[in-house]
C-alpha cells in the first residue's frame, strides 16, 4: 500500500496523466504549476528574508522570466506584488496582535527601508499602518480582496 501511494504521489508530482494503459507525459497546458507551488511555499516560509525574484526563480529550477509568466498566469500578479502581500498579511497580524512599533513590525515582516513598507501598506490596505491599527475591523475586508487562488475549483 505504501508503494501504491509513492506511486500515485510521483504520478501527481510529475505531470503524468492518470487512467491510461501506459503513463505518458501530460501535454504541457496540463502539467500542474509545480514550480508556482515551490514559489508559494519559499515566499510562505521566508517572507521576512529579502527575496529576489531570479533567486526564487533558481529555487523553483526555471528562468525568472517563466517565472513571472506563471506568476501572472496562475496568480494574477507579479512575485513581488505577492510576497509584499504576504508580507502586509503578516504586518496586519503583528498590528493586530502586539504593541510594536511600527518600524520593529516593518523589518520583521521584510522589510528592511520603513517608507517602503508604509507605502506598500497603503497601496493594499488603502490606510497607512498607524491608522490601520487603531481600528483593524473597519478594515479586515480588505485582506480577503485578496485571495489566491491557483486552479478553480481547489
Amino acid at each position: 500500500m505504501l508503494a501504491a501511494l509513492l506511486v500515485n504521489i510521483a504520478r501527481e508530482n510529475s505531470g503524468w496523466k492518470k487512467g491510461t494503459a501506459w503513463l505518458r507525459a501530460a501535454e504541457p497546458e496540463e502539467r500542474p504549476a509545480l514550480p508556482v507551488y515551490r514559489a508559494l511555499d519559499y515566499i510562505t516560509l521566508h517572507y521576512m528574508e529579502p527575496i529576489r525574484v531570479d533567486e526564487l526563480a533558481d529555487w523553483c529550477h526555471i528562468s525568472e522570466a517563466h517565472l513571472r509568466r506563471l506568476f501572472s498566469a496562475y496568480i494574477k500578479m507579479s512575485p513581488v506584488e505577492y510576497i509584499n502581500l504576504v508580507r502586509i498579511r503578516m504586518a496586519c497580524e503583528y498590528l493586530k496582535t502586539t504593541d510594536d512599533p511600527v518600524a520593529d513590525i516593518a523589518h520583521k515582516c521584510g522589510f528592511s527601508v520603513l517608507s517602503t513598507f508604509n507605502r506598500n501598506f497603503k497601496e493594499i490596505m488603502g490606510v497607512p499602518p498607524h491608522v490601520w491599527r487603531k481600528r483593524p475591523e473597519n478594515y479586515e475586508q480588505q485582506l480577503l480582496k485578496f485571495a489566491v487562488h491557483l486552479e478553480e475549483g481547489w
